[in-house]
């Protein structure tokens, strides 16, 4: 497996703002998160991407990791509230587009069934 250098361009190009991704910082790389519109979840893809830098850490610690999280509300300025499916990881290699959108839209679909079957119990003990 060959393994390839990203740079925060390239992670641009894939993850657009026009689709709905931000680009946000978390410690010293860039993490962009999609909020989805009809329930309080954000999908988030961890690029690896150094901020001092531009470039992708070194082989070993590189993966790109997506989850996603629960939020407060449907607010985009909601404060996030729990987890809700772990990081799954996407390796640097070639075909790592087409590897990356596969894992979001997986993670996309598992965070709707867990939330909705955790919502569900909530209000079942309300």
């Amino acid at each position: 497996m060959s393994y390839v250098r990203i740079t925060k361009e390239e992670m641009d190009k894939k993850l657009t703002a026009d689709k709905g991704w931000i680009c946000n910082h978390s410690g010293n790389e860039h993490v962009y998160d999609f909020h989805l519109k009809n329930q309080p979840i954000i999908i988030k893809v961890a690029s690896s991407i150094r901020l001092d830098t531009g470039k992708s850490r070194n082989k070993g610690a590189d993966a790109i990791r997506v989850f996603a999280v629960e939020k407060e509300s449907t607010d985009v300025k909601a404060k996030i509230k729990s987890g809700l499916v772990k990081s799954r990881r996407v390796n640097r290699t070639t075909n790592w587009r087409t590897n990356l959108e596969k894992l979001v839209m997986e993670i996309m679909v598992q965070s709707k069934i867990v939330y909705d079957k955790y919502r569900k119990s909530r209000q079942v003990k309300n």
